[in-house]
């Protein structure tokens, strides 16, 4: 009995233990995000997007649904400076972009409530409402290039060499939707598009639509080739397929057809769509 006691106590304080080290590694990337921000142009720009957003409230006679909007956060820094900065954050940003994108978000979040609670009136926002649009474009190295092949293909931040083969008219999508249980109006829930409306996590009740303060954005698709099958003499049972790349936000532009690009971003397997962060014409 105490053998089995002794092995549970050794397995819970190893769960523990993991735990602990897996918490200090995510406070240590978030507290160089901070420094980071700090030491660049970002910690400026964060600001006056937090005073746009503040300002936009009073001006709107303190309305509090104004206080349920989007703050969207336009982060573009330069690879070298980070490699610079902290090679480690860049390497975990390559490697683990959605997760990365995820603390800077919640470092964002920090800093734009500190803001909030010193302004006149103050007010705090939720993390729902923050959208960092990370812009940073990798160097078509050898080791960041994006491969076709299903064998190949790679799941963090990579730069696509490609050739514009046609492309989409712009369209529309949700950017961020307001839902309400019409049980207790306080109850807010807020997420971007999805394809059927949530249920209230208190009562159950389907959720309704605070339509009035829906934010909408721009999005485009473009179909290219990489320039690999284009310079790849042709082999018998290897074919090279186009892919899908969106561009969305600030990047939903028309691209020119038969030029090459660079287009830093990471792609979605399950949607076979690459999603674009950076793009630079060749």
């Amino acid at each position: 009995m105490s053998t089995f006691n002794e092995s549970k106590c050794n397995y819970t304080t190893l769960l523990t233990d993991c735990h602990l080290e897996a918490l200090k590694k995510e406070l240590h990337l978030r507290e160089r995000i901070v420094i980071f921000i700090q030491q660049t142009d970002l910690w400026e720009l964060v600001k006056q997007v937090c005073v746009r957003f503040h300002e936009r409230f009073v001006r709107g006679n303190n309305e509090q649904d104004l206080l349920l909007g989007p703050l969207v956060v336009p982060l573009e820094f330069s690879y070298n400076a980070l490699r610079k900065f902290d090679e480690q954050v860049l390497s975990q940003l390559i490697r683990e972009p959605t997760y990365c994108e995820k603390a800077f978000r919640e470092v964002i979040l920090s800093i734009a409530n500190t803001i909030f609670t010193r302004l006149e009136p103050p007010f705090r926002i939720r993390l729902e409402q923050i959208y960092c649009r990370l812009r940073i474009k990798l160097p078509p190295q050898e080791r960041y290039l994006f491969r076709t092949q299903p064998q190949n293909v790679p799941i963090g931040l990579t730069v696509f060499r490609c050739v514009v083969q046609g492309y989409s008219s712009p369209q529309t999508y949700i950017l961020q939707s307001i839902w309400l249980c019409p049980n207790d109006p306080h109850l807010v829930t807020i997420t971007g598009e999805i394809r059927r409306a949530p249920k209230c996590d208190e009562c159950g009740t389907t959720l309704q639509e605070h339509q009035r303060i829906r934010s909408v954005s721009d999005y485009c698709t473009v179909r290219v080739f990489s320039v690999e099958s284009l310079q790849t003499p042709v082999q018998v049972g290897r074919i090279f397929q186009s892919i899908s790349v969106r561009l969305a936000d600030d990047l939903c532009q028309q691209l020119r057809l038969g030029y090459e690009y660079a287009i830093t971003g990471v792609f979605n397997p399950v949607n076979q769509l690459f999603n674009a962060w950076a793009v630079e014409e060749i």
